[in-house]
């Protein structure tokens, strides 16, 4: 795995094959389809970065829109143990460089059901709070931030 430039076109490819539980979860936060979640935060991203896996294509997107850290991918992502290793090597990495640049904690929501997702968010150092309903679904999502 390694950082690529984030492109419309990187964009697209990632919203065309977004993984279940990135899509259940744009879905119940902001009623959004897929492809549509993933232009959005790019377009609307002060800072952002795509992800190339070790075949050479891109399995996920991230940055930041305004104080809110976002992060999209295909099921390649973590499909590997390699990309698994990398996504929490780097991903620390990422955190540190978007909290130097936001100047000002940063921080999200994250769909209760997704523990994987709350394990790596803590990972990261990020504080998970308890659900709460949130968006248009009033579904239970986390809120989780981290200050420098």
């Amino acid at each position: 795995m390694r950082w690529i430039e984030a492109t419309e076109e990187v964009a697209m490819e990632i919203g065309l094959h977004l993984r279940e539980q990135d899509c259940v979860e744009v879905m119940l936060s902001h009623q959004m389809q897929p492809l549509e979640a993933v232009l959005d935060s790019f377009l609307n991203s002060s800072i952002c970065k795509a992800i190339e896996g070790d075949d050479g294509r891109p399995v996920g997107i991230t940055g930041i829109c305004h104080d809110r850290i976002w992060l999209l991918g295909t099921h390649s992502l973590t499909a590997t143990k390699n990309h698994r290793r990398m996504l929490c090597k780097h991903g620390r990495e990422w955190v540190d460089y978007c909290l130097k640049e936001a100047g000002q904690p940063i921080g999200n929501y994250v769909y209760s059901k997704n523990r994987a997702a709350i394990r790596w968010l803590s990972h990261l150092g990020f504080t998970v709070e308890s659900p709460r309903p949130f968006g248009p679904s009033s579904a239970l999502f986390c809120p989780f931030w981290r200050s420098v």
